[in-house]
């Protein structure tokens, strides 16, 4: 069962690590077993990955042994096809997929009874200003927000930088706080990716001092690599200081590789969650 642990944020690591050497049940024993009380399935854009690829079933299947373990599901992606000209935000001809994307994940949510969802914008639209793109993602946003005020889940809009996807529409955090502000629905919020963010706009702390009102879930990954904290030129002691600072009390989804392969990499990666927690 749950090791307690000391950690000042909810650190949630992701599915996606050692998928391919350890079943699910097996990783979620062994977060749990480093004190870890969430998990979460994006898997950053990896193929075959996510949580909506497993049938309902397997979803019933993974709620009761998170149930069993004492443990939370964090964020999974919406609309994985974004960046494939299926189901992103900035073309009115894709909402109806995104809409129906939209619906498919309450369905999981119910099922893995999470509270938080990924939503990417996609790709910017060649041929159109991105005025009229920009008016057609708040459109596509006020009604997913219609859609959940049933419901208690929230869609959370990752900026996505222009290294890993140079066709990304929503980049800034400024940005994204200026589309919810528009929206004005608590169903909808920013997830802050602070690999991300620091490849699209540094100033990280003064950015999340900033916008902490608007985002409702945050990721991390070092940089360059986009391996775990440690690994790269993130401070991140400073970093979730300033997040725990702000009162954010949710999950931190450790959507990253692994610098050492297997589970002697997953043991030094725990460590260096610690290292980093330690202030």
């Amino acid at each position: 069962m749950l090791e307690k642990r000391n950690y000042h944020l909810r650190y949630a690591p992701s599915l996606a690590l050692l998928g391919k050497e350890l079943t699910i049940d097996r990783r979620l024993e062994k977060f749990v077993r480093h004190g870890f009380d969430a998990t979460e399935y994006s898997c950053a854009g990896q193929p075959n990955c996510g949580l909506m690829r497993h049938p309902l079933s397997k979803v019933e299947e993974m709620r009761k042994k998170l149930d069993l373990l004492g443990m939370e599901m964090g964020v999974f992606v919406v609309n994985p096809g974004a960046f494939n000209n299926n189901g992103g935000l900035c073309d009115s001809a894709e909402r109806q997929t995104f809409l129906a994307e939209l619906h498919k994940a309450i369905k999981y949510h119910q099922v893995i009874g999470n509270h938080f969802c990924t939503v990417l914008v996609g790709s910017e639209k060649g041929g159109m200003s991105r005025d009229q793109q920009r008016k057609n993602v708040i459109e596509g946003l006020t009604k997913a927000a219609e859609i959940l005020e049933s419901t208690d889940l929230t869609i959370v809009v990752e900026p996505i930088n222009l290294i890993d996807r140079p066709d990304s529409f929503l980049v800034r955090s400024d940005e994204a706080a200026g589309i919810i502000t528009e929206i004005e629905s608590s169903h909808v919020r920013i997830l802050f990716d602070i690999h991300h963010q620091r490849l699209s706009e540094g100033n990280l702390i003064g950015n999340i001092r900033k916008h902490h009102a608007y985002i409702g879930y945050y990721q991390a990954a070092d940089v360059p690599g986009r391996k775990e904290p440690g690994t790269g030129e993130i401070n991140w002691r400073s970093v979730f200081k300033a997040i725990y600072e702000t009162g954010y009390r949710g999950f931190v989804g450790m959507e990253h590789g692994l610098s050492t392969p297997g589970e002697v990499g997953l043991e030094k990666c725990f460590e260096a969650y610690r290292q980093a927690d330690a202030w």
